[in-house]
């Protein structure tokens, strides 16, 4: 496994972490990384003799001061601390490692570099990341995760394009709307399931294949509908919309009911049956 996907597998599997020297100053870098993390689902313990709490959370003097429980569920140390101080951390780490079998792995953020205790950590079985922000590298891989779900939903948008080419009276077609062709077209069909999507939002990417599911489910029925509000601003405006997903029920070319959200397919479901 190569330095990239090893932070990768890192940031993806573990979720607790003990953050040494993270300072009390909302300012200082460890205090901006430690609270993104947090934002992030991360359980942080905090680690630093000249404080009580930080972010919420009970401080430790040291590694071999958390409690047995916390030394236990330890995935990761990160260390916030100058290079030439690593050695007696490293040398905690690889005692709790010993004892518990965790934590897993030992980083040293962005301009801390010890090859001296990065050996020693590595002997010991820790896997071991230097001169690396946990922040930036997380940031990272979610705009890769982005970009990959985007070609998915691209690719997946042209297989369904080529799919229903030159069915598009067909009642079971994905059909995209438009600025100049939303009203012409939504006047054709009894029943449109209609959503309203952009190509940056996560919730949109979640609720897609429910809908898609729905107008397979109700071909001859229901006809599905997407509007990119990106790129047709005059339908959203006159329609209101200004949170997404939106999927509106037109009924005979007129609005008969809407959902916001990323909700449930029984609850699209059974908002749909009721104009059956």
């Amino acid at each position: 496994m190569d330095a990239e996907d090893e932070i990768k597998n890192i940031l993806e599997k573990y979720r607790t972490l003990a953050v040494v020297g993270l300072a009390r100053d909302p300012s200082k870098d460890s205090y901006v990384v430690a609270q993104f993390l947090k934002s992030r689902g991360w359980r942080i313990i905090p680690v630093n003799p000249f404080a009580d709490e930080i972010l919420g959370e009970k401080c430790f003097k040291s590694l071999l001061d958390l409690p047995a429980d916390i030394q236990k569920a330890l995935e990761v140390v990160d260390i916030f601390r100058p290079s030439q101080d690593v050695p007696p951390i490293v040398d905690q780490a690889v005692q709790l490692k010993g004892k518990n079998g965790k934590p897993y792995v030992f980083w040293m953020q962005l301009g801390i570099v010890n090859e001296e205790a990065a050996a020693r950590a590595r002997s010991a079985g820790l896997t071991v990341v230097m001169d690396r922000c946990m922040k930036i590298e997380s940031e990272r891989l979610d705009k890769e995760k982005d970009v990959e779900l985007e070609k998915i939903r691209v690719k997946k948008l042209q297989e369904l394009t080529t799919k229903v080419k030159g069915k598009e009276s067909s009642k079971n077609a994905l059909i995209t709307l438009t600025d100049a062709s939303f009203n012409e077209i939504v006047k054709k069909y009894p029943l449109m399931l209609i959503d309203c999507w952009a190509a940056w939002c996560g919730p949109c990417r979640m609720i897609e294949p429910v809908v898609d599911e729905l107008g397979r489910a109700y071909a001859s029925r229901v006809t599905v509908g997407k509007l990119n509000v990106d790129e047709n601003p005059e339908v959203s405006m006159s329609f209101g919309i200004i949170s997404i997903p939106t999927l509106l029920i037109m009924k005979d070319g007129k609005e008969v009911d809407r959902i916001i959200g990323a909700v449930p397919k029984q609850f699209i479901e059974e908002k749909l049956k009721k104009y059956l």
